[in-house]
């Protein structure tokens, strides 16, 4: 999870009770540890002098020693009774067995009375620091102050209930394969190379230690992306939510998700402990300890992935969880290689997407009002047909606008709010064009000016065609729109785009297409995944500019190439026609397009290169009022005798400011024909200057006859 959704106060959560203890709980189990520590020191003692007895350097067996310990019991000079030790700790094994937490654990984590016992050995030093003293005298190195595996066999040798357990038995329990190592119930301390598998040492994980103390869970080794979620419901919940212990929920909004993750959790009575999968998949110790503490808490699991290359990582957290028995719930927005990892185990899948608009209008009367916002029937409409947000998102929005300052423009204000919570999926992806043109900036021929004008108006009243009269059920499509723009550079295509949107109050993202085609096999597709899964509940406008590369005609394959070129082709076709949303391509050569796009095309508009009163319009809206012209500036002039796009004008206009600017002059006619002669000459047509030449001989002439008339 990220920080924002596990808030330093949710960060930690209490065990649940029948974990919860006290020191007190734990008398009967120190009585019985201190009793095996006492004895294991008179086993010391007699071992160090028998060892004497039998020369230094001969080992004592452990029947040696037992037979001393026994003659010196019988003859009364023995320092303690070892064998009275033993029979008082099995007493006391018995008696803590099935009463202090511990009890709990077991069957929380499904443990055995040995590894039982074996936790509390290693639980102690936590108890009191006089047990880790202890620990490092037995264990013949003050350094170690910790449970060993030697430290363990003897100590456990006799004193249970249950019996005593041997070399073997502990082991296997204590093996680097064993379960308390692998659920991480104990942790191994790191030793010098070669430290033999008798002296290694171990503690109890941090979450272990908490649990048994009745402290919050909270491993100090978390990253800030782990934390308990709140579990309050916001809504009332489907009741089938329940069926399934794992739960895969879909969608494009982050909130929307938590809460609906928080409302299912609230209908099973689950704690909801959070993680980002990103943090998963590069720490494998971290999913072993985060289904530790789900089990302790009695938890649920859940992952949030908000990253394609995280994806897989947190579905293998969610199916191992799950493996474990421990619910677990995967939040993903996107579903690229989750659905194989997850084929295995039973599952829920939720998409949690936006509202119809009639909902959504629901959501934003309700919203508006509780922010204290009129609901003006109108904006509400509005608001509900641009922007496919979930409720929080409208909320969210509605609130921002109203804790802002007064806005004189409130439909613009709360526009924005929606465009930006609906588009901050797509940012990523794509680049937003943030440009204010409006109709009075397009020069264009009336027909093609006609055609955008009826684009606009489709694009504003999609949802009541399609939705609120039905249509989309008998074209079986999307609710989307595909337009298309086709002409020669400069001829205004882009400028179009950014018009459209700003009309029907949308943001406009154009796609790089330098980041969406790859050569390599597969790259391509999965890249256009990414951005229409992005695009999917955003309100943009996509512009998918100068598009040629995507939009190539399908050819007869004849190799490899050919064939996963087509396949790309047929696959943004599929993409486009799946998606709800608003579709722009550009392209400057109408005939390389393919016969199947152009077939499902809504709209498709040709922008021709402008005439000589187009031309001369565009000439004449190029400079501010502000900007210094010079009296001999002849834009008809310029109009009739070169054939030039709005782009071209445009560049032209800017280089001859440049070069006024620099010479300190204002813009005339020779700043202009240089830029002229330089665009020309670029496009392979030199001789701008002696036309303008020739023009200026002839304007001359015909002043001195009116001179001389």
């Amino acid at each position: 999870m990220s920080a924002a959704s596990a808030p330093a106060a949710a960060r930690t959560i209490p065990v649940t009770a029948d974990l919860a203890a006290s020191p007190a709980h734990y008398a009967v189990a120190r009585s019985w540890l201190d009793a095996l520590i006492e004895r294991e020191l008179l086993r010391l003692q007699a071992r160090a002098e028998l060892s004497l007895d039998l020369q230094q350097g001969l080992r004592a067996t452990e029947s040696d020693i037992d037979a001393l310990l026994q003659e010196r019991l019988a003859a009364g000079t023995a320092p303690g009774p070892a064998v009275v030790l033993g029979e008082q700790a099995r007493q006391l094994h018995a008696e803590f067995a099935d009463q202090t937490p511990l009890a709990a654990l077991g069957a929380a984590l499904d443990l055995s009375a040995a590894e039982l016992d074996l936790v509390f050995l290693a639980l102690a030093p936590e108890l009191d620091l006089h047990y880790a003293a202890r620990y490092a005298a037995l264990n013949g190195d003050t350094g170690c102050r910790h449970l060993t595996v030697d430290l363990a066999a003897r100590l456990l040798r006799a004193g249970r209930s249950g019996g005593e357990l041997g070399d073997a038995v502990l082991r296997r329990l204590l093996g680097p394969r064993a379960r308390l190592l692998a659920d991480a119930v104990l942790e191994p301390l790191p030793g010098p190379a070669g430290t033999p598998a008798l002296a290694c040492a171990c503690v109890a994980a941090p979450v272990v230690v908490q649990a048994l103390l009745g402290l919050p869970l909270a491993d100090p080794r978390w990253p800030r992306e782990v934390g308990w979620i709140e579990t309050a419901a916001h809504a009332e919940m489907d009741p089938a939510a329940g069926a399934h212990d794992v739960h895969l929920l879909c969608g494009d909004d982050p909130a929307a998700l938590r809460s609906r993750a928080a409302q299912i959790a609230t209908t099973r009575g689950w704690r909801l402990l959070g993680a980002g999968a990103a943090a998963l998949a590069s720490d494998a110790a971290l999913v072993v300890g985060l289904r530790l503490a789900a089990r302790l808490a009695g938890a649920a699991l859940v992952v949030e992935s908000t990253h394609a290359d995280a994806a897989e990582a947190g579905a293998r957290a969610v199916r191992d969880a799950a493996r474990a028995g421990i619910p677990a719930l995967l939040l993903s927005a996107d579903r690229t290689g989750i659905g194989a990892v997850l084929a295995d185990v039973p599952h829920r899948r939720i998409d949690v997407e936006a509202p119809p608009a009639a909902a959504r209008a629901a959501c934003w009367s309700r919203a508006l009002t509780d922010s204290g916002i009129a609901a003006d029937p109108d904006l509400v409409a509005h608001l509900a047909a641009s922007f496919p947000l979930t409720e929080g998102r409208i909320e969210a929005v509605a609130r921002s606008v109203a804790l802002g300052p007064p806005q004189e423009d409130l439909r613009g204000a709360l526009g924005r709010e929606a465009s930006a919570r609906s588009n901050d999926a797509l940012a990523g992806l794509a680049t937003r064009l943030a440009r204010g043109h409006r109709w009075d900036d397009l020069v264009l021929a009336d027909n093609a000016l006609l055609q955008l004008h009826e684009v606009a108006q489709a694009v504003a009243s999609r949802e009541t065609v399609y939705r609120g009269w039905g249509l989309v059920e008998r074209t079986g499509r999307s609710t989307g729109l595909m337009i298309f723009f086709t002409g020669a550079p400069g001829t205004g295509k882009t400028m179009a785009a950014s018009v459209v949107a700003n009309a029907t109050g949308l943001e406009l993202y154009r796609i790089d297409l330098a980041g969406v085609v790859s050569k390599y096999i597969g790259e391509t597709e999965r890249n256009l995944e990414r951005i229409f899964a992005a695009a999917r509940r955003s309100s943009a406008v996509l512009l998918f500019d100068e598009a040629d590369a995507l939009l190539g005609r399908r050819s007869e394959i004849k190799d490899a190439h050919d064939r996963y070129a087509n396949i790309e082709v047929a696959y943004l076709l599929q993409k486009m026609e799946d998606h709800d949303g608003v579709v722009i391509l550009t392209s400057n050569l109408a005939k390389n397009l393919d016969p199947a796009f152009a077939r499902r095309m809504h709209y498709l508009i040709e922008f021709a290169r402008p005439n000589a009163v187009l031309r001369e319009r565009l000439w004449r809206g190029m400079y501010p009022a502000r900007a210094p012209l010079a009296d001999d500036v002849d834009f008809r002039y310029l109009a009739e005798r070169f054939e030039t796009t709005g782009g071209e004008i445009q560049a032209i206009a800017l280089d001859a400011a440049f070069l006024a600017a620099s010479a300190g002059t204002s813009i005339g006619m020779a700043q202009l024909m240089r830029a002229m002669t330089r665009r020309q000459t670029k496009h392979g047509n030199p001789g701008g200057l002696e036309r303008y030449r020739e023009h200026r001989e002839a304007l001359a002439a015909i002043a001195g006859q009116r001179r001389t008339g």
